[in-house]
This record gives C-alpha cells, sequence and structure tokens, in this order.
C-alpha cells in the first residue's frame, strides 16, 4: 500500500485556505486510487510578504487543524 497527499493553500482576502487530500492504492497495476482523507482549515492571512513564511504558515496552521 502507498499514500500520496496533495495540498493546496491559497490566499482568500483575510484568510488563507489550505487543503489536504491523502490518496491510497494497495499498489498494483491494476488497484484502483481512493481517497481516504480530505481535510480543508482556514487560518488568519497577516499579509506575509516571504513566500518561505507565508508556506510555513500555512503548513503550521494546517498540522495544528488535523
Amino acid at each position: 500500500m502507498w499514500y500520496v497527499t496533495t495540498i493546496n493553500a491559497y490566499d482568500a482576502l483575510d484568510r488563507v485556505v489550505v487543503a489536504a487530500v491523502v490518496r491510497a492504492t494497495a499498489g498494483g497495476v491494476d488497484d484502483p486510487i481512493v481517497d481516504v482523507l480530505q481535510h480543508v482549515s482556514t487560518i488568519p492571512g497577516v499579509g506575509e510578504d516571504d513566500p518561505r513564511e507565508w508556506l510555513r504558515d500555512a503548513l503550521v496552521g494546517l498540522l495544528e487543524r488535523l
């Protein structure tokens, strides 16, 4: 079995929306890939100008809400 995760984050006015989807499969060629977890969180936007800090804030916010 393996997992793959997609994380999207975007600014929406005064909030940052962070969404994560975890997909899994048994690993065989014909085995289906299914969503096993979907989570969406919002955190306050602070107008961060540094992309590295913005990403860090978004990921920490997601982690704290899982």
